[in-house]
């Protein structure tokens, strides 16, 4: 089976933060709060402001480790060892090649796939890649695949029929798509 994940941001402090893993349960609680009777957004600016009003920092509110471990056990929760793994981008933040690789090796999948994100400054030099070959399966900045998918009727239902498909995978989203959709980009 083929899955695919993206900002799993393994070392990330910012990204910890604004997912609700912060080390102080008071703190947690009274962001959560916010999140759930306002907005993510509110939530978001909440943190930001605490950080600045109590001139801490991010990594010093957060709980890393938390993070990590969730983010490993719900993957390992549905993947399986002999599954196919693609994470779609911004694997770790300013991580050792050490850290990321500990957080991988935890991973319990054997087919792992990494498309690079903007975050993944481990991967923009393109030879650092031979540091995590026992890691990964391939390492690229796009990739196409092809994949068995179902057949949609014009209503959108799943019809039993399927056929093949190309998918192309990249971290960053299709501009000329969202334009062409929005009315913005010449149709061809």
């Amino acid at each position: 089976m083929r899955y695919f994940t993206s900002n799993t941001h393994f070392g990330h402090p910012l990204v910890t933060a604004l997912r609700g893993f912060l080390n102080n349960g008071r703190l947690r609680a009274e962001y959560l709060d916010i999140w759930q009777t306002q907005t993510r957004a509110a939530a978001h600016a909440w943190i930001k402001q605490y950080v600045h009003d109590n001139q801490t920092s991010f990594k010093a509110i957060c709980d890393i480790a938390r993070h990590e471990n969730t983010i490993i056990d719900n993957i390992n929760e549905i993947v399986g060892h002999d599954d196919e793994l693609w994470i779609l981008g911004d694997l770790s933040y300013r991580c050792t090649v050490e850290h990321t690789l500990e957080c991988l090796r935890r991973i319990n999948c054997r087919h792992l796939h990494l498309i690079i994100g903007n975050h993944d400054r481990n991967f923009r030099l393109r030879f650092n890649d031979m540091l995590y070959e026992d890691a990964f399966e391939t390492i690229d900045d796009y990739r196409e695949i092809d994949m068995e998918l179902p057949v949609l009727v014009e209503s959108g239902k799943i019809t039993v029929a399927t056929t093949q498909q190309s998918i192309a995978m990249s971290h960053f989203p299709r501009l000329s798509a969202l334009a062409e959709e929005h009315g913005d980009w010449p149709s061809n």
